[in-house]
């Protein structure tokens, strides 16, 4: 399905889409990475049947993170970029697409093979109906989500939000009865955003080198050019002269060119005094 390019801003208004719709669905109105999954929350999913025609309004908060926050590992920054995916069930990354991958390595450590629709799954992994029955025996199991720290029955997945994951929330729904064929759906903007999440780096690498060198000068004085220096003298310094004085001729340095032969103290000049006794 093609990707539609929906634009709202103060010349165009909120935006707004419809369709409709034969057969009875379930629609999910979720962030541009997310997938729907068991852990979907329901109000997320309209369940659409043809007797109603369906009107959702929300309203959208964007994130916006700041361009120091690429430098910093995801387990500090507690989040993850679409691009930074260690996933192998979807391409992108997001939080719905890493409990859909933590699914399936549970389903593969429990019963030995995964369900039939789960993404980028070999023939060979999917199950048969022995593997569908244990599936079916740990539902408990695979379909609820906990946390680190819960005892109940559940499946932990250690999985970082989005980066740039928006905040949908539902404003109204409506339901209007249908006497035709067709029931539509429609999906609008109640008002265009007006609030926005930002994430910034109180302290980068930048900023502890700074603040080194700052705390270092104000109480001992020294910079961090001190502390280079210091390395230099201690360590480097006697290795190099070692290693330039490697060929040195200690007679040369002392002496030049000159021969032993050409040393004004001879033995004939040489005179030793006795003391009589």
């Amino acid at each position: 399905m093609p990707k539609l390019e929906m634009i709202s801003n103060r010349t165009t208004g909120p935006g707004m889409i419809k369709f409709g719709v034969r057969l009875p669905v379930k629609v999910f109105v979720l962030n541009e990475e997310e997938v729907p999954s068991l852990t979907s929350h329901g109000s997320y999913a309209i369940p659409v049947s043809l007797e109603f025609n369906y009107r959702r309004q929300i309203t959208i908060r964007n994130i916006e993170n700041d361009a120091d926050a690429r430098m910093i590992v995801p387990e500090k920054r507690k989040c993850r970029y679409a691009d930074e995916n260690i996933l192998h069930v979807y391409p992108y990354y997001s939080y719905t697409a890493c409990t859909v991958q933590c699914r399936k390595d549970a389903q593969l450590s429990l019963c030995n093979c995964t369900n039939f629709f789960m993404p980028t799954t070999k023939e060979s992994d999917k199950c048969n109906v022995t593997g569908i029955v244990c599936l079916n025996d740990n539902l408990h199991l695979l379909s609820v989500l906990k946390a680190r720290w819960s005892s109940r029955p559940g499946l932990y997945c250690d999985c970082l939000p989005s980066c740039t994951e928006a905040e949908i929330s539902i404003v109204k729904d409506f339901k209007i009865p249908n006497d035709q064929k067709i029931s539509t759906v429609q999906i609008e903007l109640s008002t265009l955003p007006s609030e926005k999440y930002r994430r910034n780096v109180v302290r980068g690498v930048l900023d502890l080198v700074v603040s080194t060198g700052g705390t270092g000068g104000l109480f001992l004085g020294a910079s961090l050019l001190s502390f280079v220096e210091l390395l230099y003298i201690l360590l480097l310094r006697p290795f190099c002269d070692m290693y330039t004085r490697r060929n040195d001729d200690r007679w040369h340095r002392k002496y030049g060119n000159r021969r032993i032969e050409d040393n004004q103290f001879n033995r004939k000049n040489i005179k030793i005094a006795f003391n009589k006794k």
